[in-house]
């Protein structure tokens, strides 16, 4: 006869909805410390790619309007730029979180929007991080104030959303 195999839980996630969509839930351990190291990993890389995109974005319009006319296959390769910058910037905030939030949070737009005068992706860091411990939130906001420097002139250019 087999013995019967027993269940413990050691996970501390706790569910959260987002706005309030049950459609939309996210699952986090707002007790695990370990993020301030993923975060002080990825940031740089995340910001990154978010300056990339606003740069790739500029440059087309710069084309466009010096070539007069849209030019179907810049654009195309531009999509598919821009699509992949998206995808891996989602990979690296699924990382920070050590969970699936990124899809959940912004099912539909881009991780380098302008949300408020910051880039998405900084707006979803900020706002998930108030969950976790005061001293979370204070190291990103010193990470945010280290780079805003670099990254206020895409941010203020494209505006709020």
């Amino acid at each position: 006869m087999a013995e019967e195999i027993r269940n413990i839980s050691l996970s501390n996630k706790r569910s959260f909805s987002i706005d309030g969509d049950l459609n939309r839930i996210i699952f986090l351990d707002t007790s695990d410390m370990n993020i301030l190291v993923r975060l002080e990993e990825v940031y740089p890389e995340i910001e990154r790619l978010a300056v990339e995109a606003a740069d790739k974005i500029v440059a087309t319009k710069q084309t466009n309007k010096e070539e007069g006319e849209e030019n179907s296959e810049k654009l195309d390769s531009l999509v598919t730029v821009l699509k992949e910058i998206d995808k891996k910037m989602r990979e690296k905030l699924n990382y920070i979180f050590a969970s699936d939030i990124a899809d959940a949070c912004e099912p539909t737009g881009n991780m380098y929007d302008a949300v408020g005068g910051e880039f998405r992706f900084e707006h979803i860091i900020g706002v998930l991080s108030q969950l976790y411990a005061n001293d979370i939130n204070s190291e990103f906001k010193k990470m945010q104030e280290r780079v805003k420097k670099h990254t206020e002139k895409y941010t203020s250019r494209r505006g709020k959303k």
